[in-house]
C-alpha cells in the first residue's frame, strides 16, 4: 500500500513540484523510487554520505566509478542518496527543515507507489562505538 496523502487537493493538481528536492510529478518517480522500502534521516550531510558508503558496502551494491555515492537531491537544500531500496537524506538543523523534508519525501514516494516504506531517524546520541569517516 503506498502512502496515503490526506491532503485531497494534491489530486487535482497537474503537476507537483518538490522545490526543495528538485523533482516533480513529470519525472519517473515510480522508475527512480518506487522500490524504495527503507529511508534513513539525520541531520548531517557527511553522515548521510557515510551511511550510503556503509549501505553499498553491505548490501554488496558497488558503488559508481568514481568511488563515491551519488547525491540525487536536484537542489542544494537537502542531500539525498539511494542504495538499493534504501534512501538516506539529511535534515539539518531544528524541526523546520526537518518538516520540509518529511513533507517532501513522503509526496515523493507517494507519487512513486512505494509500498509502506520505513522512515528512520539516525541522531549521533544512538552510535556505538567509533566510526571511522574515509
Amino acid at each position: 500500500m503506498s502512502l496515503p496523502l490526506p491532503n485531497h487537493h494534491l489530486a487535482d493538481l497537474k503537476k507537483d513540484h518538490l522545490y526543495h528536492l528538485g523533482y516533480s510529478t513529470d519525472d519517473d518517480l515510480r522508475t527512480m523510487f518506487g522500490d524504495v522500502k527503507f529511508v534513513c534521516m539525520g541531520g548531517s550531510t557527511t553522515r548521510m554520505a557515510v551511511l550510503a558508503r556503509m549501505l553499498h558496502e553491505e548490501l554488496s551494491i558497488p558503488l559508481p566509478p568514481t568511488g563515491d555515492p551519488v547525491n540525487i537531491c536536484k537542489t542544494d537544500r537537502f542531500v539525498m542518496y539511494k542504495v538499493g531500496p534504501v534512501l538516506a537524506a539529511n535534515h539539518g538543523m531544528g524541526m523546520p527543515s526537518l518538516s520540509i523534508l518529511l513533507h517532501e519525501l513522503i509526496k515523493l514516494l507517494h507519487y512513486a507507489d512505494a509500498d509502506d516504506p520505513v522512515f528512520l531517524r539516525i541522531g549521533t546520541s544512538g552510535g556505538i562505538g567509533e566510526l571511522q569517516v574515509r
